[in-house]
């Protein structure tokens, strides 16, 4: 017997790309028997307003989450959902045909709790003349070749993306969900939830798969297309990896990163763009900023680390 799904849609903010999306999600709902579940976290610019008339036409149920929060308001879907899978899909994504089939299938497999996709990007625009690939990851792109595969065996920063992801319900509730001090909130960028959260299942005995059939395109906005925007994420991206390390690697582990591979990025001189900015000094400055996030992350956590790791899924 088929595993039944739901698809949670976590939004704030974006009623134009969500109308898009919902378009887009129906169809894949419908050949599924799956429900549509929207969690507003806290939207300001007219999103209730929509939300409200689509859920009277009884085309999706909405549910709120006042706390602004991605990892919370992922984690009120998954409370409301009814399907034994959900199927996570950002406000600012559009899936390819064949998303939704593709990313439950490997949950005929009673061990499978979590699978994600890839994400490829659609970038607003032209590039800037300082882009360079090894930005993309910043940006949530996500691609781990054409063949299936068990996350279990890969390094944990390898795990799904929380815009093309799906877990199995049961599972995510019994681990606590996705941790709240992790992902965007709203002055904050921290990222690693989802691997946060594989580590978590695997602990369990649970199974994690990469399906590169399930596809969606990340809508960038052009406004993020900026150096300053990218030395914020990386910042942030190593004050998670900081406080993922130290929830559950050995210090010793954490300490190592710092010693063999963020200490001579940290102090590196910083870089302010002028003029037009220079490809290769915009990487070097992420890669700063992200040494520099990873270290004042250690310093904040490391002394309380046993309440982390005992409270990593709290509020």
């Amino acid at each position: 017997m088929a595993v039944t799904a739901s698809v949670v849609i976590p939004t704030r903010n974006r009623r134009a790309t969500l109308a898009a999306l919902l378009e887009r999600v129906a169809p894949h709902a419908a050949a599924a028997g799956a429900e549509v579940l929207v969690v507003d976290n806290g939207s300001t610019d007219g999103t209730p307003e929509v939300l409200h008339r689509l859920g009277a036409d009884g085309r999706l149920r909405v549910v709120m989450e006042s706390v602004p929060g991605v990892s919370r308001a992922r984690n009120a879907g998954a409370r409301a959902a009814r399907g034994e899978v959900v199927a996570f899909v950002d406000d600012d994504a559009l899936p390819s045909d064949g998303w939704l089939a593709a990313l439950v299938a490997p949950f005929e497999n009673p061990r499978v709790a979590c699978a994600g996709g890839r994400v490829r990007l659609r970038i607003a625009g032209a590039l800037p003349g300082w882009w360079d690939a090894a930005l993309a990851s910043y940006l949530a792109a996500y691609d781990l070749g054409p063949e299936p595969a068990d996350l279990g065996q890969r390094p944990w920063y390898l795990s799904p993306r929380g815009l093309n992801m799906a877990v199995r319900r049961e599972a995510l509730l019994a681990v606590g969900g996705f941790n709240p001090r992790l992902g965007r909130r709203a002055h904050y960028s921290r990222v690693g939830e989802e691997s946060d959260l594989c580590l978590r299942l695997l602990a369990r005995g649970h199974e994690i798969r990469y399906v590169p059939d399930a596809v969606v395109e990340h809508l960038v906005d052009a406004a993020r297309l900026q150096p300053g925007w990218f030395f914020e994420r990386a910042f942030w991206t190593g004050w998670s990896e900081a406080m993922i390390g130290l929830a559950h690697r050995r210090l010793r582990k954490v300490a190592g990163m710092l010693r063999w591979h963020y200490r001579l990025r940290a102090f590196r001189l910083p870089y302010r763009p002028r003029g037009e900015p220079e490809a290769a000094r915009v990487r070097a400055e992420c890669e700063r900023r992200e040494a520099l996030g990873y270290l004042l992350g250690v310093l904040r956590w490391a002394p309380v680390r046993g309440r982390l790791v005992r409270t990593e899924a709290a509020g």
